[in-house]
């Protein structure tokens, strides 16, 4: 092989998104780590180099994210130069975002250099990037090596990329300590305490209080207007929050949704019919949002604004930050009083949502040197068709988010990873197009698992994204994988996980459905639960005592008008094969499983039946 294979990579990544309070934090941190990798691929690039993976689509056509991982061929070692462009393009970053938003909050000179420079000492460390690559010398001494010890002659690229991968793993796993000694003060000496949303690094040395008194008392230019709004009383941030929260500086993206906007989907939905039935009401709101928002103009829509200002309650709590708009804010509960009073509009609720997180299965057994998952040789023709399928893969998901519908929204489609939000009606459908999609664009011996969390809006999103990660965790440990994991997590109740290979998504929902339609009643959930406790500590799994003890449990619950209504089947015929379904999920799983099943699709259904009842004396 005439050219070096080289890969690079970056960290921390997990961590840099996760640490979210907002959607829009969640987006931007991981659009600004896919850009970064796509601006360095345009570097490299121009460095007469051959990028393998992943696949750079000119005019922004291609991957919905990029990760943050290149592999590619250049004619001398580059590692330097590209860890030194990475460094350079971080920097061009963060000092962009932090000079526009200290430009615009009305600070001081002083202040503001002081803010800079600790600013600048959380960010200028903050990601580590490896780059390592392999010459001719170790690739010919690496593949002798193998062919001693394995037997087989391997072709260049795969040795070489195998030999490299190591390098960058023993270079990863060299932890270096920088100590991050920060002595800044503010209001005459005080040290700050910990960042309200990391809580990894100090808040900046300002005080912040006084600083959002002044974004409220000074909001005469609309960009002082635009930063109150993604600074809330209490919140103070480090360096890294900072640059995270107002990416949108240096992205030119435009908002990601609120959770308000996605547990709300319905409501957003309803209010496209609301401005088409009452045009003059919906503008006179859009003039009064227009007025809150400091903005020139109103919306085109009423829907292009956050459900948050819908709700009477939150803006009852809004208009006690933010006194200088109390007038407004009043005209505007007034009028949304009236709406719903009369019942021309349903209130937006408080609602559950889901976190979807999704990842390919064996990803590096497919590029490993004795590969049990792919048919053919490890060359670099085979990585290059696999770098443009999961491209591929990353698009088509990208595809099935409209923003005609409010449901859905991905924050992350880049090469197998997959992180979307969703309403409780949309998550399932787009859940069950995930692994059949891999199998289409990767191969049929590709599959992706799925851990998938449902949780209150009101609940904090770095304790959701983390029960997502368990559940993707859990479904990973299934045997063969290509599986999926479901967690409910109640409002002031603790997480409930349901498992299963993808072939039992169609059980789970119809369970939700009969649970939904009252098919079955909801008491089955705790009567599945009691049949269950009576085997707790069992050796064994008495299987056909179960079903029976089901079968006599379901003759009770089954309502059989509305089994007519709904599925047009006979009881007796429904009990079975709903019974065959739930004995192939026996045998792959605990009957503490089985438990689980009923009581999250429960759940489920119970938020969406009742979601419905909220809304059916709407718009009539």
């Amino acid at each position: 092989m005439n050219k070096l294979l080289h890969i690079f990579t970056f960290s921390p990544v997990q961590g840099f998104i996760s640490n979210s309070r907002r959607l829009s934090d969640l987006y931007h941190s991981s659009l600004l780590l896919s850009t970064l990798t796509e601006n360095l691929m345009k570097v490299i690039k121009d460095l007469n180099t051959e990028i393998i993976y992943p696949v750079l689509v000119e005019n922004g056509q291609g991957l919905a994210n990029y990760p943050n991982r290149i592999v590619f061929l250049a004619d001398v070692c580059m590692c330097e130069d590209v860890v030194k462009k990475f460094q350079e393009l971080w920097e061009g970053v963060y000092e962009t975002i932090l000079r526009k938003v200290l430009d615009e909050v009305g600070i001081s000179k002083e202040e503001k250099e002081k803010i800079e420079e600790q600013a600048k000492l959380h960010l200028e460390n903050y990601f580590r990037a490896y780059c390592e690559c392999t010459n001719s010398e170790e690739l010919k001494k690496w593949k002798e090596k193998l062919k001693q010890k394995l037997g087989k002659d391997y072709d260049d690229y795969a040795v070489a990329y195998d030999w490299t991968e190591r390098k960058l793993g023993a270079l990863k796993s060299k932890k270096h300590y920088e100590p991050l000694m920060d002595a800044y003060t503010y209001n005459g000496g005080k040290y700050p305490d910990g960042c309200t949303l990391c809580g990894e690094r100090v808040h900046l040395a300002v005080d912040w209080k006084k600083l959002i008194e002044n974004l409220q008392e000074n909001k005469r230019r609309d960009n002082i207007r635009r930063i109150s709004h993604y600074l809330k009383e209490g919140e103070k941030l480090c360096g890294v929050c900072l640059v995270k929260r107002f990416a949108f500086y240096c992205l030119e993206r435009q908002a990601f949704p609120s959770v308000h906007d996605i547990a709300n989907a319905k409501f957003k939905e309803e209010l496209k019919d609301f401005e088409q039935k009452y045009p003059d009401l919906a503008n006179r709101l859009k003039s009064l949002l227009q007025q809150y928002m400091g903005e020139e103009k109103p919306r085109d829509h009423l829907w292009e604004y956050n459900a948050e200002l819908f709700d009477i309650e939150e803006l009852e709590r809004i208009k006690n930050e933010e006194e200088d708009l109390s007038l407004v804010i009043d005209d505007l509960i007034r009028e949304l009083r009236w709406i719903y009073n009369n019942e021309l509009l349903s209130e937006p609720s408080k609602n559950y949502f889901a976190i979807i997180i999704s990842d390919g299965d064996s990803m590096g057994d497919w590029l490993g040197l004795n590969s049990k998952i792919r048919k053919e040789k490890l060359e670099r023709t085979f990585h290059e068709t696999f770098s443009k399928a999961l491209s591929n893969y990353a698009r088509e998901i990208k595809s099935l988010e409209s923003k005609e519908k409010f449901g859905l929204r991905i924050v992350y489609a880049g090469g197998d990873d997959v992180l979307a939000v969703a309403d409780l009606r949309e998550f399932l459908d787009f859940a069950e197009k995930l692994n059949p999609t891999f199998k289409k664009k990767v191969g049929e011996n590709a599959s992706v698992s799925a851990g998938i969390v449902i949780g209150h809006q009101k609940d904090n999103l770095a304790y959701l994204l983390n029960e997502a990660r368990k559940a993707e965790k859990k479904a990973k440990s299934v045997e063969g994988k290509s599986a999926f994991c479901i967690t409910v997590i109640p409002r002031g109740g603790g997480p409930v996980s349901f498992w299963a290979k993808w072939e039992f998504l169609s059980l789970f929902k119809g369970t939700i459905e009969y649970f939904e339609k009252e098919i079955i009643g909801d008491r089955t959930a705790y009567d599945i639960r009691e049949i269950v406790s009576k085997f707790e500590g069992s050796e064994k799994k008495p299987m056909e005592i179960v079903l029976a003890l089901l079968r006599g449990m379901l003759k009770r619950r089954v309502d059989e008008n509305k089994l007519e209504k709904h599925l047009g089947k006979e009881k007796r015929a429904f009990i079975e094969e709903y019974l065959q379904e739930l004995r192939k999920l026996l045998e792959i799983s605990d009957l503490e499983n089985l438990a689980n099943l009923f009581y999250t699709a429960r759940f489920i259904a119970k938020e969406r039946r009742e979601k419905k009842h909220e809304t059916a004396g709407a718009n009539t």
